[in-house]
């Protein structure tokens, strides 16, 4: 079945950047998938003459706001599309309009009608991160702001036998079964760890045609999610899957250890899945 992937281009105040866009072309030419990219674009609602008289020149800043959003939207769209063309990607667009505070609401709902969404590790961006990670019910791939190619040759997974663990696997199953090497990356000295799970992943992946191997590394102290970057890293690994640990309370996300760090801090393409 063709994969349908789902970019979201922020416009304000921070605005997607070229490489996200030339990543998420790239790759949806690697999977010969569909891409969709959605302007979003920030209404700004008009401010009152009180308010007005207490900050000086609001209302005008107020219009400029949204009149950046806008124009950003277009460029980035004109951007994506004919970076898409070019690569003989079939792209379609979509427009979102809201406020501000909704962004992160409207973004996880539209995201569930899509197969994966790939979004940027820039900071601004992380509550939409977190939102699309948690509520869409959908796996997202989180790059740096940096450019990658568009091959997912050689896959990581992070693997502690946990249920997102398994989750996140299964999620990325595209990349395992195309993959030329898939390593499963286990931290030993941080958490108990059930190596009997992953050593039957590892049989299945083999018995799929799929070159697989368990990797054991100790964390030493150090923060498991920069730990799991590092050993990806040094393996040369293109894609680090892992499961997004977290639950909401009160509106607001309590993290695991792992997916705070990443989400802090990535090194190379991220696929979350929770």
């Amino acid at each position: 079945m063709k994969q349908h992937l789902f970019l979201p281009l922020l416009t304000y105040p921070d605005a997607t950047s070229e490489f996200m866009i030339a990543n998420a072309v790239a790759l949806a030419h690697h999977m010969q998938a569909t891409l969709t990219v959605c302007a979003v674009e920030i209404t700004v609602p008009d401010v009152s003459n009180a308010l007005s008289s207490l900050i000086i020149d609001a209302a005008k800043m107020a219009r400029d706001a949204g009149a950046l959003s806008r124009k950003r939207a277009s460029a980035l769209t004109r951007m994506a599309v004919d970076a898409a063309k070019g690569a003989s990607v079939d792209v379609r667009t979509r427009e979102i309009k809201t406020a501000e505070p909704f962004v992160v609401e409207v973004l996880s709902e539209a995201s569930r009608a899509y197969d994966l969404v790939l979004l940027e590790s820039a900071g601004i961006s992380r509550p939409i991160v977190e939102a699309v990670l948690f509520a869409s019910g959908r796996p997202l791939i989180l790059y740096p702001s940096a450019p990658f190619g568009g091959r997912m040759d050689h896959v990581a997974i992070a693997w502690d036998g946990s249920r997102a663990a398994a989750r996140a696997a299964h999620d990325a199953s595209f990349f395992l079964e195309r993959a030329s090497k898939v390593c499963l990356l286990s931290v030993i000295d941080e958490k108990p760890v059930e190596f009997e799970t992953g050593d039957y992943l590892v049989e299945n992946l083999l018995k799929s045609g799929v070159v697989a191997e368990a990797t054991r590394v100790r964390a030493r102290g150090e923060p498991v999610g920069e730990v799991l970057q590092t050993k990806a890293f040094e393996l040369r690994a293109d894609l680090l899957v892992m499961g997004g640990f977290g639950h909401s309370r009160l509106r607001e996300f309590v993290l695991g250890g792992a997916t705070q760090a990443v989400l802090t801090n990535i090194s190379l393409p991220i696929l979350l899945s929770h």
